[in-house]
Order: structure tokens, then sequence, then C-alpha cells
């Protein structure tokens, strides 16, 4: 590879247009060559990543770097719904890799080979990671209307937690989306944020108790009878303990015969210690994993099953 063009790929964080290549000295055959040997990879007409970079990234950082790489030839324009949030390495969940959307100088929405162009008038950018992006609660909001809520609110709910964003600058994002644009859809999933949420497994769960009308809170810390701090659970539904994939974040200043383990068969026996604290507290304890999510309605039923029987006398 042309020592040029592998240093501008180094300063451009492993990507590079067609145009930037042919101006370092790497001409159209030399890019072709360059393609078939692996050592760059062709995501789109004219947008090329470090054929390294490519193999080392997992399936979400080969999205961000093509959305970098085909971002790289439309100086003009800037990033925008998930590829905007993606580019801010912002967890995202059943959104479409094939699908690129920026902010141009176009008077209406056009669409091709997977680009989705829209207008751009009045629309403010900032630079992330050397290309124009939109900021993120425009992206989370128009997010919403392509990609729909649970994608919205888990990149939502990451942003928040992060300091990314407000509630009140995602409100003031959605104000603005017309009826006939989606702005039920916008305001649904920005309602339906919380910045508490510490996972991509966390949100979607918390989506699934709202959709299936369980009064829940989230993150609620349990004290035994004397006050003192034993659990932070994920959710306490209607009386019910609920954990994503079986994980308690048991404090650290547990009694002094819990300090300092680290073994982690001793870890697991003292949550499960933990765990039985909490349900002789007179908590029910349920799990959901990742398969289940996909099953909102048997998570419903044993959530209804396992709460407590109301007291009497």
């Amino acid at each position: 590879m042309n020592p040029r063009l592998h240093a501008l790929l180094g300063f451009q964080h492993g990507v590079v247009s067609a145009a930037e290549a042919l101006a370092v000295g790497t001409d159209h055959l030399a890019l072709r060559r360059a393609v078939a040997r692996r050592e760059l990879v062709r995501v789109r007409r004219g947008a090329y990543v470090d054929g390294a970079s490519w193999s080392a990234a997992d399936v979400d950082e080969r999205y961000r770097l093509a959305v970098l790489a085909v971002a790289r030839p439309r100086p003009a324009d800037a990033v925008s719904h998930h590829a905007a949030l993606a580019l801010r390495r912002l967890p995202l969940w059943g959104h479409d890799r094939r699908r690129f959307d920026l902010v141009s100088d176009v008077r209406q929405i056009t669409a091709r080979s997977g680009l989705h162009l829209h207008p751009g008038a009045g629309v403010e950018t900032s630079q992330v990671d050397g290309v124009a992006t939109v900021s993120v609660a425009r992206s989370v909001v128009r997010n919403a209307l392509t990609m729909g809520r649970e994608c919205a609110v888990v990149a939502g709910d990451a942003a928040l937690r992060a300091g990314l964003v407000t509630p009140e600058a995602l409100m003031a994002e959605a104000a603005p989306v017309s009826p006939h644009q989606g702005r039920g859809r916008a305001l649904d999933a920005v309602l339906a944020m919380d910045g508490r949420s510490e996972s991509v497994g966390e949100s979607r769960t918390r989506l699934i108790l709202d959709d299936l009308g369980l009064a829940h809170d989230s993150q609620v810390v349990i004290e035994d009878a004397r006050g003192e701090f034993l659990a932070r659970v994920d959710f306490l539904v209607e009386g019910v303990v609920l954990e994503f994939d079986g994980r308690v974040k048991y404090g650290r200043s547990r009694d002094d015969v819990d300090a300092g383990a680290a073994d982690p068969g001793e870890v697991v026996w003292l949550e499960k210690r933990r765990e039985d604290r909490v349900r002789r507290l007179g908590y029910p304890f349920e799990r959901v994993v990742w398969d289940e999510l996909a099953r909102p309605g048997i998570l419903g039923a044993r959530l209804r099953a396992a709460r407590p029987s109301p007291r009497t006398g």
C-alpha cells in the first residue's frame, strides 16, 4: 500500500474516500488491487475502510467504520439518525446496518441503495471523528421515526446515563416533528427513556414491562431489617425482584467476612447468599435472560404468578 495512503488511513480513523486516495498518489488500479489483497474494504462507491481495522472489528464497530467511510466523500453532508448514534458508540438494537442517513442540501428525502438523504437546512452539527454529525438529541429522535421505539430507547437510555443529552433536549427535538412525520412515535419513545438503565437488556426489559402494564421501578435499593444496604436490583415489579441476566449489583461494603472476595466461585456463593437474604425479606426473585425477551407473554405470566399475596389480619 502507498505509504501516504497508509498514513492517511491512520489519521482518518481507518477510512478514506477514493478522492482522498487519489490525492495522495494512489490511482484507481492501485485501489482495486488493495481491495483484492484485502488491504482495503470497499463499503460503498468511493468509500473504503482499512482492511486490518475491518478484520479486527465486531459487527457494531464495522457499521461505525462503514458510516465514517460513507461520510468521507460527502463533506457537505452530516451523519444523522442511527448512523450518528453508531459514530458516538451508543448502543443500538434492531437497526438496519445497510442503511446510512445523512442530512444534506435536498428539499425532500431521497433514498438510493441504502443511502438516505434528509433536508438539512438549519440543522446544527459538530465533528465526530472528522465528519460532520447532527446532535445526539436529533439522532435519537429521528432514529425513533425510522428504526422504532426499541432502537431509540436503547440508545437514548445510554445517552442519558452518559450525560450526552437531557430529557429536556429530547423533548425539544421531538416537539417540532409533524404528526405526518410521526410525532406520536417520537414522543412515545422519548417518554419511555430512562437514564438509570445500565444495559441494552435492561432497557428492553423495561419496555416489555411497560407494554405488559406491570408497575415497576428501576435500580431499586433493598435494605435489611436494620436499614442497611443489602442489594441494588434491576427492577422491583409489583413486589417481585426482577434481574436481567441474573446479575445482581452487590455493594463491596458488605460485612467484614465478605470483604476482598475475588475468587469467582466465592463471588457466586456470596451473591447466592445475598439473593437468599433478599428472598427472606419477602421478595420473590425472578430472572430474565436474552432469549426470554422474545417471549414477553411468558415473562409477564411468571411475574404475575410470583407476586406476593396480600397479607391479611
